[in-house]
């Protein structure tokens, strides 16, 4: 008896449309290899890692464009995809950070975190507790990371734990905001979860793609809304508060950006666009957004292309950074 392939194996949990169009690949010239590809894969990071791909593709075909596959580069490596619309080519590099993870049990949200909300500090601030909890307990976790966010920092974390030394909950500061107040995330009730460093590490894979002397595009998904922070901060640098400038007028502190951005000062610098979107098999939107190193580095009519292909261009540009 044949074994399934992958995409008989993990049918369940794709969207069936995508499937379909995915099957059709099977004997297209340069599809065919991909469809053949992610149907080897009987392993579920292995075919998710490919199926990643082929959403690209489907996605990219729908938009009009060509697609090679795996197209080689001099330095011994392959591209994904070149890609060519409207009388342009590009080199399109795709990563995917696993971060799928199983479902959360809905939280019971205290009034008591509004409290938060009212400090006088411009941050976003993420705020996890282990349940089940008590309103005594609750209150405690509050009053102390009200305490705490008074004199924290970017990047700062806070443990609180009850009387008996167990974990209540934590806070962490996690970046700058444009409001005058706390604004609060919910964290997972385990801890914060940063995928940065992995996505960093993705960016620079791919970088090894790169086709020499042409325009390359770097795509990373991940499954969670939230990680389109993290891949900015990946690819812009962590924030961080600057003590060598100015604030804005109304501002007490300056924000910018740490040097573990992949695109801080001159690093790789071939690397001039790059883009996110979520990854979710079974759903068949596009979520995502682009990223533009400089708005000199690419013509007016790619930087178009790529944003009505990949998504808006969420920051224009990187903030002032220290070096």
């Amino acid at each position: 008896m044949t074994k399934p392939g992958g995409l008989e194996k993990f049918e369940s949990r794709l969207n069936p449309r995508a499937v379909e169009d995915i099957r059709q690949w099977a004997g297209h010239p340069e599809l065919g290899r991909l469809h053949n590809a992610l149907d080897g894969h009987v392993k579920r990071k292995a075919f998710f890692d490919t199926y990643a791909e082929a959403i690209v593709a489907r996605h990219l075909i729908s938009h009009g464009c060509e697609l090679q596959f795996e197209v080689p580069t001099p330095r011994g490596k392959a591209c994904d995809f070149a890609v060519s619309i409207r009388n342009r080519r590009f080199f399109l590099h795709v990563k995917r950070a696993d971060t799928e993870r199983p479902a959360r049990t809905r939280l019971t949200i205290s009034s008591r975190l509004r409290y938060l909300e009212r400090i006088d500090r411009p941050y976003i601030v993420s705020v996890r507790w282990r349940e089940p909890t008590t309103d005594e307990r609750m209150g405690k976790l509050v009053k102390t990371a009200a305490e705490f966010i008074m004199q924290a920092s970017i990047g700062d974390e806070l443990v609180v734990h009850d009387d008996e030394g167990r974990e209540i909950g934590g806070v962490l500061i996690v970046a700058p905001w444009e409001g005058p107040h706390v604004s609060l995330a919910i964290g997972l009730p385990t801890g914060f979860t940063d995928e940065t460093r992995r996505m960093r590490k993705l960016l620079r894979r791919a970088y090894l793609q790169f086709m020499p002397r042409e325009d390359n595009v770097i795509l990373v998904c991940s499954s969670h809304e939230g990680e389109r922070e993290d891949f900015e901060n990946a690819l812009l640098g962590s924030h961080i508060e600057r003590w060598d400038a100015f604030p804005p007028r109304g501002k007490r502190i300056a924000h910018g950006r740490a040097a573990d951005g992949f695109w801080h000062g001159k690093g790789y610098v071939e690397s001039s666009a790059a883009a996110w979107f979520r990854f979710s098999p079974a759903e068949e939107v596009w979520t995502g957004n682009l990223w533009l190193r400089g708005e000199n580095q690419l013509d007016a009519e790619l930087r178009g292309i790529l944003e009505d292909l990949l998504g808006p261009q969420l920051t224009p540009g990187i903030p002032d950074t220290p070096e």
